[in-house]
């Protein structure tokens, strides 16, 4: 039986008894039927992991015991910033989920020319709290111990002049330029541009090869938004990264 994961934001400390927020709680109890005596693994998003017993259950909260301190890592070796066009919907969450599943260390959602998505200052907040969210439960899944951050929503214009990267791509299906082999210098950090539903304009294409992108093709297949990200950061973990 898998021991179950769980991320709470707070400090912890071995041989301390702490009550388990009350979302945590009840995913225990009511998705992952843990009984008393269960062992249960913690995180809080700033490295390692602890192990715990569960050592009370009540209606609404669980206690666990942190018995030990874990110095466990599973962050790939390169760090990859994606800058995604807002998606509508759950393709963004799925694109979040599983580019923090193939080991993203940075997610900036940006509001693109042909974005179909239209948010207010207070949407932008309640929608980057929902994606933190999925990446926090992405990372009780896959076994990561470090959150990613997700920035709120971004005007392309804005961003722009800020990134910092060792290697820039903005993909399009336009150019014949390929994604890079082995061959290339290891880079560090890798900064991954990719349209929202309609692509990036010719002009946001151009803005971001003068601000020192690659302009790159995934294959003679225009692939939909949701999956680019997956191809690319697969391909680059596996040149760069932990895949290969």
């Amino acid at each position: 039986m898998s021991i179950a994961r769980v991320y709470q934001p707070t400090s912890f400390s071995v041989q301390a008894t702490i009550r388990l927020e009350e979302k945590a709680s009840h995913h225990l109890v009511r998705v992952l039927r843990a009984k008393m005596g269960d062992q249960v693994t913690l995180f809080n998003g700033k490295g390692g992991e602890y192990a715990a017993i569960v050592t009370h259950i009540d209606k609404k909260r669980v206690e666990v015991n942190i018995t030990s301190f874990l110095p466990r890592e599973v962050e790939s070796p390169i760090q990859i910033h994606l800058a995604q066009g807002l998606a509508r919907g759950e393709r963004m969450d799925f694109i979040v989920q599983k580019a923090v599943e193939l080991g993203v260390h940075k997610i900036s959602p940006l509001l693109t020319e042909r974005c179909n998505v239209k948010l207010d200052a207070e949407r932008e907040e309640k929608r980057a709290q929902h994606w933190r969210a999925i990446a926090a439960s992405a990372c009780e899944q896959c076994g990561r111990n470090r959150i990613p951050d997700i920035t709120l929503p971004t005007s392309f214009a804005a961003w722009l002049p800020t990134i910092k990267a060792d290697q820039r791509f903005v993909l399009s299906p336009h150019v014949q330029n390929k994604l890079p082999t082995r061959s290339m210098a290891l880079p560090a950090s890798i900064m991954l541009l990719i349209g929202p539903e309609g692509g990036l304009s010719d002009a946001e294409i151009n803005a971001a090869i003068q601000h020192g992108f690659l302009p790159l093709n995934l294959g003679p297949r225009v692939l939909r938004t949701e999956t680019a990200p997956l191809v690319a950061m697969t391909i680059l973990q596996y040149c760069y990264g932990d895949l290969s």
